[in-house]
């Protein structure tokens, strides 16, 4: 026999396990209802200048706008939300490219070089994002691929343009490199060939180019010290000689060691003209000096040839004297 308050004990306990399976039944339905509102919220304050910058990126943040909103509840999981924070999150692809948009805006070619390198690791956060087939299925993978493509190519004509109005050869070189990197990252092949065609041929004939102008910068220095020391013993004919010959062959060295500089842009080029212009100096006062012992010993010569010329003269008179002697007497 059941009394009453058994059975009302066993009806209270029939309820509240129906709450509890109703419970269990609602309970991950709201759950995924508030994650879904708390994702597309989420990406919807995601307001960045890069997204006016690439169009790509700006077509990826209202693709997964869209399909967050369109996805139903019950395939808002732990999964989504790790691909919604790795394309959309505080640390994610939009964030990072924001980043990246950000220094390749700045002036400094340092500040492009860095953007480069760290576009470069974007990929491995492209790449984890890939491995999601929510976001792979809506398309979602596709955006950030392109517009890292873009990225590089904008940064492959930035390097270009700078080497292209670099006037120093050794600069224009490293700037040609840095855009055939960007290039290359860019699968660019037909920019990739050209640039790297372009530093091959500038970086062979600057080598060439700086083996020759070191070559004639050690004998020039060499003879210039020699063209020196000559106009420092100027009373020395034999080292004022030595000089002028000096001189002349390093101004000629140094000439060429100018051209070669200036033709590069090196730094180092207004150095070697003054040392041109100082040799020039140099010989012009050594010749001089050197036409005074010119003259000089001209002088001497023809006093010489004077004295010798009289010696000769007295002597011819004293023989004729003695013939004209000697048929007197006969």
């Amino acid at each position: 026999m059941i009394f009453r308050g058994d059975y009302i004990m066993v009806r209270v306990i029939n309820l509240l396990a129906a709450i509890l399976v109703l419970s269990a039944i609602v309970m991950p339905a709201l759950a995924d209802e508030a994650l879904k509102r708390e994702l597309v919220e989420q990406v919807c304050e995601v307001r960045l200048p890069v997204l006016a910058r690439y169009q790509e990126l700006s077509l990826m943040h209202k693709q997964i706008l869209i399909t967050l909103q369109t996805l139903p509840e019950d395939q808002i999981t732990k999964s989504t939300k790790e691909w919604a924070n790795i394309a959309a999150g505080s640390d994610g692809i939009l964030v990072k490219f924001d980043k990246i948009n950000d220094l390749a805006s700045k002036d400094d070619s340092q500040s492009h070089k860095t953007a480069i390198s760290d576009a470069i690791g974007l990929k491995d956060a492209i790449s984890s994002l890939e491995g999601y087939k929510q976001a792979k299925d809506n398309f979602i993978t596709f955006y950030p691929g392109i517009a890292l493509q873009h990225f590089f190519t904008d940064q492959g004509v930035y390097f270009e343009t700078l080497a292209a109005n670099e006037t120093e050869t050794h600069r224009a070189i490293a700037y040609y490199e840095d855009a055939l990197n960007a290039y290359r990252e860019a699968e660019d092949i037909t920019k990739t060939t050209y640039i790297d065609l372009k530093v091959k041929e500038l970086r062979s004939e600057y080598l060439f180019d700086m083996e020759a102008a070191n070559e004639s910068l050690t004998i020039g220095e060499t003879k210039f010290e020699d063209a020196r020391y000559g106009i420092n013993c100027t009373g020395n004919p034999v080292s004022v000689a030595i000089g002028i010959l000096a001189s002349k062959r390093s101004e000629r060295e140094l000439t060429t060691v100018y051209k070669i500089y200036t033709k590069h842009g090196d730094e180092r080029a207004p150095q070697i003209g003054e040392m041109v212009a100082e040799t020039a100096i140099i010989h012009s006062e050594l010749v001089n000096v050197f036409l005074k012992y010119a003259a000089v010993s001209v002088a001497l010569v023809i006093a010489l040839l004077a004295y010798m010329l009289s010696l000769i003269f007295r002597w011819t008179h004293a023989v004729e004297d003695t013939l004209l002697g000697n048929e007197v007497i006969q």
